[in-house]
């Protein structure tokens, strides 16, 4: 009988690991999920709260870089901010990382099912059938990782088509055929003065409310071991995969605000609430408006697999170094090609039983905002690390890493950039939903640090247990031997 195999096998290329960065806060979904809030919130010039966060996260991408070309492993960030200050520091980037994902994927699965009563003209869909939506689609995005990594490959090739024609395509006819606005009308000025308190000026809450646009890029590394000569191929698959979202967010974001027909457009609370449909539907005949919400759905779908692909992959590397409970069940791995099927299954179940609370419209922007503060202090863990690192003579910036000595700068700018964004995400602004949805974040953040205390606790005694007894936490031991391998074809004969 063949021994179950402890390493995944290596069928990824630089396209698929961009692919995945690409796909997993796709343009549709980003421009989808926010641009109600945003124009709501801060007007048209929302646009140019994209563009300032699109220039912060440009420091965080390219730090990251830097990590993932020194440290080619799954679960990225884990192992960034466990090899740079230590187990204890590593587990809570790996919760963090963790928790933020798992509350992502309902949150994009409720807002991609959404879309799909209106392609089949089912008027107004209450939330609990919008949620059994929900669930069947992550139901089929969980096949599709447990099928294996041809059958990811064909969705992404799909998502691909998916945004050429609903974005790249939709804008374009937007801004040569439905254009009503002239480009005064995103004017910088449209802001209006302010007086009130900094985080609640139009301008900050614009950057705050875009930052949907700009994560999903470190994804990339998630899948490092399964990606051929990864210290090359994943810090360049994340550069490049950010700048593709940010070139289609940005275009689609301004053929949508352009697209407005007129102030009392906005006004109107169900235009407001999903103005990229509304535009739609008042642009297009129903049978192409129905054919573009169904590439708003693969889009979604593809966000979901990869979002899902992301948290299995975090969760199998923490389990592999013995940091979870039920350690040895989650770091199984089946199949020729070695999939971590175990933790999909997992991740998917828990996803679901999060639906339970959450079936309602109402928590979709508590959701989004939550995962959105999460993904940024996720990032801080490891660009921290590094400053640390950096201060206690551990971290050099070799010349063969990705930036080379240039990365000091970078990191610094990165660490003060994240520092203000997540003050600014988490900011408690009144919505006048109650404090309860004001505070939604802050509060989120807290109970899963309080829960994370107490889950590290547990593992922290087997730490101790295990240095005692002079045993080991580790279920698997990684070989870092193909990390640098020059994969050579075979000729053809």
């Amino acid at each position: 009988m063949a021994a179950a195999p402890t390493a995944m096998k290596r069928e990824f290329t630089m396209f698929s690991a961009l692919s995945v960065a690409f796909a997993f806060v796709s343009p549709i979904v980003a421009l989808y999920s926010v641009l109600g809030v945003g124009l709501s919130a801060s007007g048209p010039a929302f646009i140019w709260g994209g563009l300032v966060l699109y220039a912060g996260q440009f420091v965080v991408v390219l730090t990251l870089g830097v990590l993932a070309s020194k440290w080619a492993e799954s679960g990225g960030i884990y192992q960034w901010s466990r090899r740079l200050l230590g187990h204890r520091y590593g587990w809570f980037a790996s919760w963090t990382y963790i928790c933020t994902l798992l509350i992502t994927l309902p949150a994009v699965a409720y807002a991609g099912a959404v879309l799909i009563p209106p392609i089949f003209d089912i008027p107004a869909a209450d939330p609990g059938f919008v949620t059994w939506l929900a669930v069947g689609l992550l139901a089929l995005t969980t096949v599709v990782n447990l099928a294996g990594r041809v059958f990811i490959k064909i969705l992404m090739v799909g998502v691909l088509v998916a945004e050429a024609v609903g974005s790249v395509g939709v804008a374009i006819w937007l801004l040569f055929f439905e254009r009503h606005q002239t480009l005064d009308y995103i004017s910088p000025a449209s802001l209006g003065e302010f007086d009130g308190v900094f985080f609640a000026a139009p301008f900050v809450m614009a950057i705050a409310f875009s930052s949907y646009f700009a994560i999903g890029f470190e994804s990339a590394s998630s899948i490092a071991e399964e990606v051929k000569r990864p210290k090359r191929a994943v810090p360049r698959a994340m550069v490049v995969s950010f700048f593709a979202i940010m070139s289609i967010v940005l275009l689609s974001t301004l053929a949508f605000t352009l697209a407005v027909p007129s102030d009392e457009f906005l006004q109107n609370p169900e235009n407001a609430a999903d103005p990229a449909v509304a535009i739609m539907a008042a642009t297009f005949p129903e049978p192409v408006f129905r054919g573009v919400l169904a590439l708003f759905v693969i889009a979604f779908a593809a966000s979901l697999m990869t979002i899902q692909i992301t948290v299995s992959r975090i969760v199998w590397a923490t389990a592999r170094n013995g940091e979870l409970p039920f350690a040895r069940t989650l770091t199984r791995l089946s199949g020729d090609t070695g999939l971590p099927r175990v933790a999909v299954l997992v991740t998917a179940v828990v996803a679901v039983l999060l639906f339970i609370p959450f079936q309602s419209e109402g928590i979709q922007m508590a959701l989004i905002s939550f995962s959105s503060v999460g993904f940024f202090i996720s990032f801080l863990f490891p660009i921290l690390g590094m400053a640390i690192a950096r201060v206690r003579g551990s971290w050099h910036d070799e010349p063969d890493l990705f930036l080379g000595r240039a990365g000091r700068a970078v990191s610094v700018l990165a660490l003060i950039w994240l520092f203000f964004q997540i003050v600014n995400v988490a900011w408690p602004r009144e919505s006048g939903a109650g404090w309860a949805t004001d505070w939604s974040t802050v509060i989120g953040v807290g109970v899963v640090g309080v829960l994370g205390v107490a889950v590290e606790w547990w593992v922290h005694r087997k730490r101790l247990h295990a240095a005692a007894t002079g045993s080991t936490l580790v279920v698997i031991e990684r070989s870092e031997d193909a990390d640098d391998e020059e994969l050579v074809e075979p000729l053809a004969r």
